[in-house]
């Protein structure tokens, strides 16, 4: 599938397309190439996998391809995804870094059944200590931030390839 024709999920910005970039349990980071719309694995360690985060990583569909300005979102899920897959995701969240490399979060549709509203407030604990683990060191303007503050995020132009 050319990544290039996914377009905005019809109920952006709560919910959104995932594509997968990085795996579950992927020590070695992936790299999507947007001219043969193809991922190889890189000799670099994934920082995701590194500090632990059980989820997959990539970018929301419809918001630009790599290595161009997209928004970049970790999505918790149980399931086992591969690179180039796409995955509804209910967004609850956001790090909001000083570079303007935001990281959106979301959840899966099993993981949002279990959650009253899609907000990093209503995370497990489990799931919400990961997201500590990712970003130990918090800059002055950084942090996470909920649902709301992550949909009004979305609706800017992604600044940050």
């Amino acid at each position: 599938m050319n990544l290039d024709s996914i377009s905005l999920h019809p109920e952006f910005p709560k919910k959104v397309w995932v594509i997968v970039e990085q795996p579950r349990n992927e020590t070695y980071r992936f790299v999507y190439d947007s001219v043969s719309n193809t991922f190889s694995r890189s000799s670099i360690k994934s920082l995701v996998y590194v500090r632990g985060f059980s989820g997959v990583y990539g970018w929301v569909g419809g918001s630009g391809l790599p290595p161009a300005p997209h928004h970049d979102i970790l999505l918790f899920t149980k399931q086992y995804p591969s690179c180039g897959d796409i995955v509804l995701g209910h967004v609850c969240g956001v790090f909001l870094r000083q570079d303007n490399d935001n990281k959106f979060l979301a959840v899966d549709d099993e993981i949002r059944q279990s959650m009253s509203t899609p907000d990093l407030i209503f995370l497990d604990k489990t799931y919400y200590d990961e997201l500590l683990r990712l970003y130990p060191r918090v800059g002055e303007g950084e942090g996470w931030h909920g649902s709301a503050v992550a949909i009004s995020h979305l609706l800017k132009k992604p600044l940050h390839n």
